[in-house]
């Protein structure tokens, strides 16, 4: 979800967990973006998040799983997912190519970001990127989103707004 100002912000922490010691073994989320150390079993931490920002960015990009989805069997993504099987379509540029496959790394030691945030912002496809800028609120929102959310603010207010009769009316 955006705020006021274009800002991502993360809304749903129904399934959040504080992450006692270094691996959970909760399972929830959408099966086909499980990582690979929750399909066999073996837990997970941190880098699991890792894993997911890969999975959402292929998402956003190509609008399918990257292992497939429900639309195969339900167990087909698992193997795919266990085994690494990823293919990155040509669309892609070879920056998001890369993070992509490097987020979507089967040995989570090795996944991007198993060191820290630091390795995945420093990927070439966030050169863009003013992480200083956005950890202070000071990074600009492209116009067209922020007039979008203005006319999004708007509508919303609107919608949920009581109109003063419902309010007098006797049941």
């Amino acid at each position: 979800m955006l705020d006021r100002s274009g800002y991502l912000q993360i809304v749903d922490f129904r399934f959040a967990k504080k992450l006692e010691g270094e691996r959970t073994y909760t399972i929830c989320g959408i099966a086909d973006s499980l990582p690979p150390e929750i399909v066999l079993g073996r837990g997970h931490g941190f880098t699991a998040d890792w894993w997911a920002l890969g999975v959402l960015i292929y998402f956003m990009l190509q609008s399918d799983m990257p292992f497939g989805s429900w639309r195969e069997s339900e167990l087909e993504p698992f193997g795919k997912i266990a085994k690494g099987r990823l293919i990155i379509p040509s669309a892609f540029s070879v920056e998001v190519g890369d993070l992509i496959t490097k987020l979507l790394v089967v040995d989570e030691n090795t996944r991007l970001g198993a060191t820290g945030a630091d390795a995945v912002k420093e990927h070439p496809w966030f050169d863009d990127i003013d992480w200083k800028q956005i950890a202070d609120g000071t990074s600009r929102v492209p116009q067209e989103i922020s007039n979008r959310i203005d006319i999004y603010v708007e509508t919303l207010q609107q919608d949920l707004t009581v109109p003063p009769s419902i309010l007098t009316e006797d049941p």
